[in-house]
């Protein structure tokens, strides 16, 4: 009896923190974010959030962040999926790698 209640308070405690969402900058991040440091994502999206309030005149929308290597971040716009930016960083700054619209 001690053996099976040992053995579902682990479940459980696994089912609960597998749960839990690496978030940086309030996004949920995933990929290799083991790669890169929390500063240097926060990095990436602020030199995005400067190229869209630059480029487009309006707050930038951080839905997810993926991280793809130690010097590429992708950047995933709002809730919907409708597209992103890819950051790559070269010579230690961030900068626009490219950006993909989804459409239906």
């Amino acid at each position: 009896m001690r053996s099976t209640l040992q053995l579902l308070v682990i479940a459980a405690s696994t089912l609960l923190l597998s749960c839990n969402t690496f978030r940086v900058a309030g996004a949920p991040t995933f990929g290799r974010a083991r790669d890169i440091s929390v500063a240097d994502i926060e990095a990436a999206v602020a030199a995005y959030g400067e190229y869209t309030r630059a480029t487009y005149h309006t707050e930038p929308l951080v839905g997810q962040i993926q991280v793809l290597s130690h010097n590429s971040v992708r950047i995933y716009w709002g809730q919907a999926g409708g597209g992103y930016t890819t950051m790559n960083r070269v010579h230690g700054r961030w900068r626009l790698g490219e950006e993909v619209v989804v459409t239906s």
